[in-house]
């Protein structure tokens, strides 16, 4: 079954129809299940409320109440079949229910409020079993004798469905806690759908509802209960939106800035370290015998020759940096990686300066009378270490970034087995490492993945539609046995996209095994070198499984 996500929220993209055959078939089971009709108010509550967003990812179905919700999945290009509301299932499920003699049960809403719909809808469909109706007292599960009582009430009972009417998301919860203990077989939260059946509150008209105006409506009815609620979530929602599709905007922007951002920082760094290093080894006094080319001038900073040439530092520091790829945006990048480039870089930094005395020492023989081999020698040591600590820093305040969600990077991970299970468990567990799985994608034809924070979003045949609108960044294939005609396709799909595609790689790459790649027709084939270690390590590998 299809999900699609709205501003982190899983809906299923089923019909009405669709909806009450899979209500039908849980009832059946007899197990447990929970359903939930999130509008726009629930959406901007997950992203909140850490318990709440996993009731809804733990949901058995998920569907749209409020109009907003299939707007916003129609800008994201992925449009929902309909709108679902609690008000409307309510009635639709009770007709269900005494088409099939199935009872129901209705729990909450203010005092006598569950016996009048109780009343209302039995009086609609005469066959209806009503299993039992109760009003617990406000916040009565903070109080351990009083939910015992109602539980007991709905066990006692022995319901098929039980309506839940406490408000969101309290009501989800709640049912999400005791779902084992209530053991009803579909268990809704239906927050004021009581009021409407019973005639206490008026729906909106047809065509309010359809412009996904029916919150103004109602906040007209009752403006001390619904304005804060209405006034303050409805225009979070549709900035949220806005973030969400201008997101390859925001993205651009973020990629530009950041080199630029790194290359001013190492632009004045370079001069400043260069005059630390001429001040270290000709006027700190630490070392002996070395005679001040400037001695009459008491400023560094003073220093004609200076002003000229530190300009040249920064020119020259700079592309050191950029050669070595210090500008580039690599969440791949290990600390081992990191410093490597950074000790090139400070080595390339120094030859360049050194190359530029012996280039230009008659054109600024008068200048270059300061620029000591040793200074030169300091300069590239003293920057290595600053360049270090400045990158560190850097990065651990992209990675504060990264933990509150911020320039993450969208990724879709290829294959529903071990590897893509525990690459993507380690991706929301740790969102400093920049990225933000979006879901599993099925190689083997079943659209479904095991049951986590991370949903399935179908299968390959889904992967065209879904990378332009949910509009992803990278592809990472963990499934060893991709079949090499969808290897293909992937790689097509993701040069079209211009998306970055990763691959988990195979034994002989993790061993370290050396390998040629040759042309056989069509067809490029991988000749493998071992190493002299590669048959202790492939032991080494069987002894660990």
């Amino acid at each position: 079954m299809e999900r699609i996500e709205i501003l982190g929220v899983q809906i299923d993209n089923i019909t009405g129809d669709e909806a009450l055959d899979r209500i039908r078939r849980m009832i059946v089971s007899g197990r447990p299940h929970q359903i939930i009709t999130p509008a726009i108010e629930q959406v901007i509550c997950a992203r909140r409320d850490a318990e709440f967003n996993r009731v809804l990812a733990e949901a058995d179905l998920v569907v749209p109440d409020g109009m907003q919700v299939i707007f916003a999945s129609r800008l994201h290009k992925t449009p929902l079949k309909e709108r679902i509301t609690g008000v409307d299932l309510v009635p639709k499920i009770c007709q269900l229910a005494a088409a099939e003699g199935h009872s129901v049960f209705f729990l909450g809403g203010e005092e006598g409020v569950a016996d009048q719909t109780a009343h209302t809808l039995k009086y609609r469909f005469p066959e209806l079993k009503i299993a039992g109706a109760y009003c617990p007292p406000y916040k009565f599960e903070e109080n351990p004798e009083e939910e015992a009582k109602t539980i007991h009430a709905v066990q006692a009972a022995k319901p098929d469905v039980l309506f839940v009417a406490f408000g969101a998301p309290r009501q989800e919860k709640w049912i999400h806690r005791r779902k084992n203990d209530l053991r009803v077989p579909v268990m809704i939260g239906v927050g004021g759908a009581f009021n409407f059946i019973i005639g206490r509150e008026k729906r909106a008209p047809q065509w309010i509802q359809n412009l996904g105006m029916e919150g103004l409506y109602r906040l007209f009815q009752r403006p001390r209960g619904l304005w804060k609620r209405i006034i303050l979530n409805a225009p979070y929602f549709f900035l949220l939106l806005f973030d969400r599709l201008s997101y390859r905007t925001q993205k651009r922007i973020a990629l530009l800035t950041r080199p630029l951002l790194l290359g001013i920082v190492d632009a004045i760094l370079a001069p400043m370290l260069f005059l630390f290093s001429y001040w270290l080894y000709f006027r700190s006094g630490l070392f002996a015998n070395t005679e001040d080319p400037f001695p009459t001038i008491s400023s560094l900073l003073d220093m004609p020759a200076y002003s000229d040439l530190l300009i040249f530092v920064s020119l020259l520091a700079v592309p050191a940096m950029w050669i070595n790829r210090l500008y580039e945006r690599d969440k791949y990048l290990t600390l081992d990686l990191l410093s490597a480039r950074i000790v090139k870089a400070s080595i390339t930094a120094v030859l360049l300066l050194i190359a530029f005395q012996f280039v230009f020492k008659e054109i600024f023989k008068e200048y270059l009378r300061g620029y000591s081999r040793v200074v030169f020698g300091f300069y590239g040591l003293v920057f290595m270490i600053v360049l270090f600590v400045w990158r560190w820093l850097f990065y651990q305040f992209e990675h504060l970034l990264h933990r509150r969600r911020i320039i993450l990077d969208r990724i879709v991970i290829v294959g529903t087995n071990r590897t893509a299970m525990e690459i993507g468990a380690a991706m929301k567990q740790h969102p400093e490492i920049g990225f933000d799985p979006l879901g599993f994608i099925s190689t083997s034809g079943n659209d479904t993945a095991p049951a986590g924070e991370i949903p399935p979003l179908g299968n390959l045949s889904d992967l065209e539609r879904l990378l332009p609108a949910r509009k992803v960044d990278e592809v990472l294939i963990a499934d060893p046995a991709i079949a090499l005609d969808d290897l293909y396709s992937i790689v097509n799909l993701c040069r079209k996209n211009r998306l970055r595609l990763s691959i988990v790689p195979t034994i002989h790459e993790l061993l370290g095994v050396h390998s040629e790649i040759k042309r056989l027709g069509n067809y490029r084939v991988i000749t493998v070198k071992p190493d002299r270690d590669v048959q202790t390590a492939i032991s080494t590998v069987r002894e660990r499984r």
